[in-house]
């Protein structure tokens, strides 16, 4: 997987509902280039929200999906000041969200990616870094959690 870059995040993302925050993210995606199809994997991210809800707790939310418009493994983040209802775990609003996204035939990288970060969201260090940190600090920290 390529090392996010400033084009993979988003500190102030538009938008007060799960399609807004999801339609954001597919069209960053798009812009990087990870994908070739924006409606569709927008749709892939709306329809894994309906199988139950991706919020993770303490305010961060991790949408993802495999579809064959994915070109390769991503990762993208976003945050904002105010909170988006998300039906998390712990009823709490988010306010991060680490987006993922993998190719129809990448389900590892795709189990290994959220592992990896599902291991470090538990920590609360790690949580206040994603919703504290300037620009260059979190793109350190998730490039870092994502080569270890």
């Amino acid at each position: 997987m390529a090392a996010l870059t400033a084009n993979c995040l988003d500190l102030n993302i538009q938008g007060n509902s799960v399609y807004s925050i999801l339609k954001q993210f597919a069209n960053m995606a798009f812009k990087n280039g990870y994908i070739t199809d924006r409606p569709l994997f927008l749709q892939t991210l709306l329809l894994r929200e309906k199988l139950h809800s991706t919020g993770f707790g303490s305010g961060i939310a991790v949408p993802h999906g495999k579809s064959t418009c994915v070109k390769q493994p991503f990762v993208l983040f976003a945050r904002k000041s105010e909170s988006v209802d998300w039906k998390a775990s712990d009823s709490e609003d988010v306010n991060c969200w680490i987006c993922l996204g993998v190719p129809q035939t990448g389900e590892d990288s795709q189990v290994q990616i959220i592992g990896t970060l599902c291991r470090k969201i538990i920590h609360q260090d790690f949580i206040n870094q994603l919703k504290q940190g300037n620009a260059e600090q979190v793109l350190a920290l998730l490039n870092q959690t994502l080569t270890s």
